[in-house]
């Protein structure tokens, strides 16, 4: 199964550290076989690297995949929201999507 510990696999298999917030981890998890494509593609040069985060009370965040260097060196793939609000309309989808 395409997962987002499959993902922790190929990025440790490449010397990766995969790196994203929590709520991103929890928003994706609904559509981890589609993210995964996303990062592996991404990680293969193959796509630009943004994925369409669906929220479940409507629309989209996008996330941005990006590969960076921490301050020793070692690689690292961030995904994180491309604008200001998307961290905020994720917290806000999570929100609604607990059951009260």
């Amino acid at each position: 199964m395409l997962t987002i510990a499959g993902i922790e696999e190929v990025c440790e298999a490449k010397g990766i550290t995969l790196v994203m917030h929590p709520h991103v981890r929890k928003a994706v998890k609904p559509y981890e076989e589609s993210f995964y494509i996303g990062a592996c593609c991404f990680l293969g040069n193959e796509t630009d690297g943004i994925y369409f985060l669906p929220l479940g009370n409507g629309g989209y965040v996008r996330l941005l995949f990006t590969k960076r260097r921490s301050a020793r060196g070692h690689a690292i793939l961030r995904v994180e929201p491309a604008a200001r609000d998307g961290m905020e309309r994720i917290r806000n989808a999570l929100r609604e999507r607990e059951p009260k």
